[in-house]
């Protein structure tokens, strides 16, 4: 028993995952090996639940353990501060099967499975089996707005010859679930503003009348430019939340298996940058660069000509989508995720700014270069703060659900 126990001890160091739960035995199985990380306190509605930590959470995604299974994940951890020796969060939860609801409770335990590739392969084979098929695009209830399905499986993320922030290129897995095909515009940030009497963002004064309804379709049509609290203020109105870095980064690449070796995906269309099909600094390089796109904005919006700046959130080029059919990835508006700015936990690469001051920051946008419109880069918002930082737009996430299977 003894040589077993320091084994444990020897095994969670090297693989530098978590700290062990005090108080409590680190569960182990030779099928799932994890680390528990804390506890499920409370179930709430519309797919959040709260967690006890012993320690200040460091993943984007946790799994929720019950008896010999894992049963799901929890993701988008939003700290409850109270006076407590425990860290509380609320998080948004995923189940592998709509069945867990019924062995879903407080109690539970929420782990880190160990980084073991052969053992972590097998794993993701053995629960992802049997999954249910959902529809690959819904509309919202709440703000009507077309979502794209993403389905469960591995992608490549990161880079390992790109920028430092970026290092190293590593595999990660996901659920299935459903993110906006289009930036959230200006006119569906005023339904919001108008609906819970928001402020509107500065930046409108000019664009509108005195009965505060937008002087032309254009600019209503235009992604909003807000801040991260602004933003995620109208993902939970509309039911969703901002993506994670992962939830975005994985609907702008392709699927591992559609990948070429050497040949990753550093656009949503493939690994070489095409000019005139994303709003980028180059669509604004001639007038006949994007002459197609600037074309098809002129007629529907009635424009004499097109200036440089923001488009439109439906106009797009066919070829520009990304893998699963989402739109202007890689240009238009840069976009907020709900993810702090912090090294891949493969990497070893340092920098002062990583930590909780910054989010990351994903997408190109008009007034950015081809090299930061890749899909891989990484920007950073929330200067002086994430309340007054007005940088960039967004695009909202959700967990599939029982009313979205085909």
């Amino acid at each position: 028993m003894l040589r077993k126990f320091i084994f444990f001890i020897i095994l969670s160091l090297s693989v530098g995952v978590g700290v062990i739960h005090l108080g409590r035995p680190i569960a182990y199985s030779q099928d799932t090996p994890y680390i528990q990380a804390g506890v499920i306190e409370t179930i709430r509605d519309k797919d959040y639940l709260t967690v006890l930590f012993d320690t200040t959470p460091d993943k984007d995604m946790y799994y929720i353990y019950s008896g010999d299974k894992i049963i799901g994940n929890i993701s988008s951890l939003k700290e409850i501060p109270e006076i407590s020796s425990k860290k509380r969060y609320l998080c948004n939860y995923s189940l592998l099967k709509d069945e867990f609801r019924k062995i879903l409770r407080p109690g539970l335990d929420i782990v880190i499975v160990l980084i073991d590739k052969e053992i972590d392969k097998e794993l993701r084979k053995n629960i992802y089996t049997d999954s249910p098929s959902y529809k690959t695009e819904i509309i919202s209830p709440i703000d009507k707005r077309e979502m794209v399905l993403i389905p469960e499986g591995d992608f490549f993320m990161g880079c390992s010859y790109c920028n430092d922030d970026e290092f190293p290129e590593h595999r990660e897995f996901l659920g299935d679930y459903y993110i906006d095909k289009f930036e959230v515009s200006n006119n569906d940030y005023k339904v919001f503003a108008d609906i819970k009497g928001r402020d509107y963002p500065e930046y409108w004064k000019d664009q509108m009348d005195k009965k505060n309804n937008f002087l032309n379709l254009y600019f209503a049509s235009l992604p909003v430019i807000v801040t991260y609290y602004e933003a995620e203020d109208y993902a939970s109105w509309a039911g969703k939340r901002l993506p994670s870095e992962i939830e975005w980064e994985k609907a702008a690449r392709f699927p591992e298996a559609k990948e070429k070796t050497g040949q990753r995906t550093l656009y949503s269309w493939g690994n070489k940058f095409k000019d005139g099909i994303s709003n980028t600094e180059e669509f604004w390089s001639s007038d006949k660069v994007g002459q197609n796109l600037k074309k098809k904005i002129m007629e529907k919006y009635g424009l004499a000509k097109t200036e440089k700046g923001y488009i439109p959130v439906e106009m797009y080029e066919k070829e520009a989508l990304s893998y699963y059919g989402v739109a202007n990835l890689d240009g238009n508006a840069l976009e907020w995720t709900n993810s702090w700015y912090k090294g891949y936990s493969e990497s070893d690469k340092i920098s002062n700014k990583y930590g909780e001051q910054y989010k990351v920051i994903k997408g190109g946008s008009y007034f950015l270069s081809k090299n930061d419109a890749r899909i891989t880069s990484r920007k950073i918002g929330g200067s002086p703060n994430l309340y007054k930082d007005r940088i960039a737009g967004f695009r909202c996430v959700k967990s599939v659900s029982e009313s979205d299977k085909e």
